[in-house]
């Protein structure tokens, strides 16, 4: 693939309805009717069961959409708080990719809770339940969502005069922007601590709160660079290679401040044993670390930063195993005092599946509409060209 220099986003060339935007599309109308059937025809044809009360898509709307949604928050804070200001030029498609994703998470729970007609109540404080551990992540997600979330993502498709009349509030907006993913990311992490002995020992951990936050931002550095390389893939653009190594730098420093925190609290807690003794859970703890470990060390390393295949690969290992750590204390290490068994079923992982479609189907309207994606700059093309012949 080529490499130039990119530029501030522009509208992608070429027909508005292609076939994947129409097989995305289908899947996501599939995970529409399954839902539907859910609300309507009870649990039935799920998985489900008395000790697994938790439906795979809950903990997967919730826990993983928002990890892989995440990516505003890792451009932001790369951007803003290290002084990265040549990663402006990804922001919009952070910003798009990242209402997207938290977006079609909330949209599916909103079928998830079973009774979305009374879903209004979370923005009626005298209606808040201030016992319940998902108060703060119910209102901090929606906040960031339909606040400032969608401010950000108006200088994309406002007309820069009428932008212009709110742009004197945008420091406030920016700041919220950090705060509210913060706040309801590592919340995700307390609902898990409160479970208690439910939750394996390698992972049941006061910092839960930490962990989840910290693997929100790698998931969200890997998801970012996973989606510019697919789209530049997908939409014939050159790849600007320092600045995915730019972001590969982030994502490995901070898989590794993870991979030692996460180690240090196993031997403070005196959980080493187990994370080689204790079966399945041995072999899911050090599974899910290597794929965070390997990529980050790999990824130290500014040549390998520099070849592509090796950051499409490195990206994608370290969203695995964020994404299955994330994962892990809900379902996969989630434990009952009784020997139970849930596995979903078709349809709920087809649920799974159509949403994930439903957030690409409309980032590819998204891109095909606006300019989201970064270009070359003008300078740069007739440079690329002549390289490429």
């Amino acid at each position: 693939m080529k490499s130039a220099h990119w530029n501030y986003g522009v509208r992608t060339k070429g027909p508005l309805i292609t076939a994947p935007l129409l097989f995305f599309s289908a899947l996501a109308l599939i995970a529409l009717g399954l839902s539907a059937w859910r609300l309507f025809g009870g649990l039935a044809f799920t998985g489900m069961n008395d000790d697994f009360a938790i439906g795979v898509w809950k903990t997967f709307n919730v826990m993983t959409l928002t990890a892989l949604g995440s990516s505003a928050l890792a451009a932001g804070l790369s951007t803003w708080i290290f002084n990265q200001r040549q990663l402006h030029v990804v922001m919009r498609t952070a910003l798009t990719s990242s209402i997207l994703f938290y977006g079609t998470g909330m949209f599916a729970l909103g079928f998830d809770v079973g009774r979305p007609w009374n879903f209004y109540h979370v923005i009626l404080p005298w209606h808040w339940n201030l016992h319940s551990a998902l108060l703060e992540v119910s209102v901090c997600m929606t906040a960031y969502v339909a606040l400032f979330l969608l401010y950000e993502n108006l200088p994309t498709v406002l007309p820069s005069r009428w932008f212009a009349r709110i742009k004197p509030l945008y420091p406030y907006m920016v700041a919220a922007a950090f705060l509210l993913p913060a706040m309801h990311q590592s919340s995700l992490g307390s609902l898990m601590v409160i479970a208690g002995t439910k939750v394996h020992p390698l992972w049941q951990t006061q910092m839960l709160p930490a962990f989840y936050l910290i693997q929100a931002i790698v998931c969200g550095f890997a998801s970012l660079i996973l989606i510019l390389m697919i789209a530049c893939l997908a939409f014939q653009r050159p790849l600007d290679v320092p600045i995915l190594a730019t972001l590969a730098r982030f994502m490995a420093w901070g898989s590794l401040v993870f991979v030692v925190l996460r180690y240090a609290d196993v031997v403070i807690r005196g959980e080493m044993r187990a994370a080689f003794t204790d079966g399945w859970y041995a072999v899911l703890f050090q599974g899910e670390t290597l794929f965070v470990l390997i990529p980050a060390l790999v990824l130290l390393s500014a040549r390998r930063r520099s070849i592509p295949r090796v950051l499409f690969v490195a990206a994608a290992a370290t969203a695995i195993g964020g994404l299955v750590y994330r994962f892990a204390p809900t379902t996969l290490a989630f434990r009952y005092g009784r020997a139970s068994i849930y596995f979903p079923s078709i349809g709920e992982l087809l649920m799974c599946v159509g949403y994930i479609s439903l957030a690409i189907a409309l980032f590819i309207l998204a891109v095909r509409r606006f300019a989201i994606l970064p270009d070359v700059c003008p300078t740069e093309v007739q440079h690329v060209e002549a390289n490429h012949h």
